[in-house]
């Protein structure tokens, strides 16, 4: 039993570990400075990086079409307060992507990370993938994210970081079992993946947060590929029910429950 409470706790460090690392639309604390709140993190001044947004970006909406706000300029931030913030009680080392501006199209972009540290371009390219609409938050959207990341740095040519080692690997982790599944539909269904950003639902009670609507998105397959679909993500549908909370939502396919 004592070998069994000490994996046990591993895993949930393990698990809050990522979720504290990268995630595309984390919840800020109540307790923030005034706004405009990313001006409390330290800016990145990187022409490299800036120049990877603007093509990653532009690689996004040519797979996935127009984003559902217009992105007009993204703020890149590291997420470690700024001297003049430390008084404020703000989440540090986070990767996470906001609109802040609907009516101008202005977004802000959070590392957890430096520039040059291995799997800085690996975040930054996740981040990218949620430009093209910051509101969803469910495991389908973090895994095509995470999928998005790994083309993407490969088109630009930028190290992928341990990812492809680490999200190969885990058999609990959310963020590998997210990028696996999203990574074999991607694979399976190639013309009719990207729709996936379009098939959207609110979550319940929840604001302007929003959930994919994969019963939708299946119904929308040939009738002939449908339940393929549906076996592509059984496997994964128990251990990321069990990942759901405030901040991840996941739907399984109502005849996959």
């Amino acid at each position: 039993m004592a070998k069994q409470g000490t994996a046990d706790r591993l895993t949930a460090l393990c698990l809050l570990f990522f979720a504290l690392l990268f995630s595309g639309c984390v919840r800020l604390s109540d307790r923030t400075p005034p706004e405009p709140w990313h001006e409390a993190y330290r800016p990145i001044n990187d022409e490299a990086s800036a120049e990877f947004i603007n093509q990653a970006l532009a690689l996004a909406v040519k797979e996935f079409g127009p984003p559902a706000i217009p992105v007009n300029k993204v703020v890149l931030r590291r997420s470690r307060r700024t001297p003049e913030a430390r008084r404020y009680a703000l989440r540090e080392d986070i990767s996470m992507t906001s609109c802040v501006d609907r009516a101008n199209g202005v977004f802000v972009v959070l590392i957890g990370v430096d520039p040059g540290q291995e799997n800085y371009y690996a975040l930054l390219g996740h981040e990218c993938a949620h430009l093209i609409n910051p509101y969803i938050t469910d495991w389908y959207m973090e895994g095509m994210a995470t999928v998005f990341s790994e083309q993407v740095c490969a088109a630009l040519e930028k190290d992928w970081g341990d990812w492809k080692r680490r999200f190969s690997r885990s058999r609990h982790e959310p963020y590998a079992l997210s990028y696996r599944m999203m990574r074999d539909v991607q694979a399976a269904f190639p013309e009719d993946y990207p729709a996936l950003v379009r098939c959207v639902l609110p979550r319940a009670g929840d604001g302007d947060w929003q959930r994919i609507d994969i019963d939708r998105w299946i119904g929308s397959l040939p009738a002939g590929r449908q339940a393929e679909a549906v076996e592509i993500i059984r496997p994964y549908a128990k251990p990321l029910r069990k990942s759901t909370g405030p901040q991840y939502d996941f739907t399984p396919p109502s005849y996959a429950k």
